[in-house]
């Protein structure tokens, strides 16, 4: 593996990193507000509400991620909130800081990315009702999502997910030129 494809490597992993810790805290601090008024489509809306004794352990444990829970924390969420936090994240706090400048794009629409992510939704679902039974840090979810994806079934699956995400970025690509 030459240095830019161990360099194209790790910056996948600091943006799946982001995307497993707004998941995290959305699993484990989401919450409604029953008094607050419904959404547009009648819904009670979802919070994330973290508590100051998270927020201390996250400013020690994870500072390098803590602008991504303080985007967040005590605002109404949903889809585009969430995505738009880990953008912003990505675009101000790693492209051009732990990964080359204008690299963000490149890992966001890469094969690579999308089925570490895909592999990271799949786990979380196969997991779900385990990591429902009790609160996890969120390194214990980074080392059983690793450990989980070493394991042979795993890496079938993420075999898989390369092979069709390669041939979705090719087909693409032939119907644009």
């Amino acid at each position: 593996m030459t240095n830019q494809q161990k360099q194209f490597q790790k910056s996948v992993m600091h943006v799946l990193e982001a995307v497993m810790f707004e998941n995290w805290l959305r699993f484990y601090f989401i919450t409604e507000i029953p008094d607050a008024p419904p959404t547009a489509d009648g819904r009670t809306p979802l919070f994330v509400a973290v508590p100051d004794k998270g927020m201390d352990r996250i400013k020690e444990d994870y500072s390098h991620l803590l602008s991504i829970v303080e985007d967040m924390n005590g605002k109404e969420i949903d889809f585009e909130t969430s995505r738009r936090t880990v953008c912003t994240f990505v675009l101000e706090r790693l492209d051009g800081k732990v990964m080359p400048r204008d690299m963000a794009a490149v890992i966001l629409g890469s094969a690579i990315f999308q089925a570490q992510m895909q592999l990271f939704n799949i786990w979380v679902q196969v997991y779900e009702s385990r990591l429902d039974e009790t609160f996890l840090e969120f390194g214990e979810w980074r080392n059983l999502f690793a450990q989980w994806r070493q394991s042979p079934g795993a890496r079938e699956i993420a075999e898989k997910l390369l092979v069709s995400g390669q041939s979705a970025v090719g087909s693409a690509a032939e119907t644009t030129q």
